[in-house]
């Protein structure tokens, strides 16, 4: 299948903030960027370390200005916002944003500071994540891959999935249950499930997990 874009969403959100000292006309502003994988099933997981926020505060009169915009603008390129639709979207949250503000100066007090959130969702396919990856390494020099032990291997624990499942494998990226099968997969320590044969084949050569690099023993 043919490698998509990730998709992006945004929204305005408005945060209280108690302030002892007062302030005159100030705004907080936090761009939180959070990243999920999902699968063709419509499963969805964030990925949290990838997921990121950054927060400051600025007078309100510079709210939206030229500068905070471009700001903004970097931010969402870097996190692989390429679609020409960007800039369309900033505008109206930014409009939206400074609606927000002129109503909260009208009623909170001095010792509240509005804070405006632009909470950013970032969606990718987990078989574009797994290409992109294996896309990085292979640029990368990299040491030689180090296998699990057989102990280790052999301990991994086996478990039963229940009704229709349809996730999938995301080694062999087939179903991980299908009709006349076995329904019982193998889970490691990190809690990712996947065939047994292709697990096993996998830590035979790496004893990371494929999905998140959590680390089997080995023997050196």
């Amino acid at each position: 299948m043919a490698r998509r874009e990730a998709r992006f969403t945004c929204c305005v959100k408005l945060e209280r903030e108690f302030t002892v000292i007062p302030h005159l006309l100030q705004a907080g502003f936090r761009l939180q960027i959070r990243k999920f994988l999902k699968d063709d099933n419509g499963n969805v997981q964030e990925a949290l370390e990838e997921s990121s926020q950054e927060k400051f505060f600025l007078p309100e009169f510079a709210f939206g200005c030229n500068g905070h915009h471009i700001l903004v603008t970097y931010r969402l390129r870097e996190a692989g916002w390429h679609q020409s639709n960007l800039q369309r979207i900033l505008d109206a949250a930014f409009s939206e944003a400074k609606l927000i503000l002129e109503r909260e100066r009208s009623t909170c007090g001095i010792h509240i500071v509005p804070t405006i959130v632009f909470c950013v969702n970032k969606f990718v396919r987990w078989e574009d994540e797994l290409e992109a990856r294996a896309l990085e390494l292979s640029m990368q020099e990299v040491p030689k891959t180090v296998p699990a032990t057989k102990e280790s291997i052999q301990a991994l624990k086996k478990v039963k999935l229940e009704g229709d499942n349809t996730e999938k494998c995301m080694i062999c990226m087939e179903q991980l249950i299908s009709s006349g099968t076995d329904k019982m997969i193998t889970s490691m320590p990190c809690s990712h499930l996947f065939h047994g044969d292709c697990i096993e084949k996998w830590l035979n050569t790496s004893h990371k997990c494929p999905l998140c690099r959590f680390p089997m023993p080995t023997d050196g």
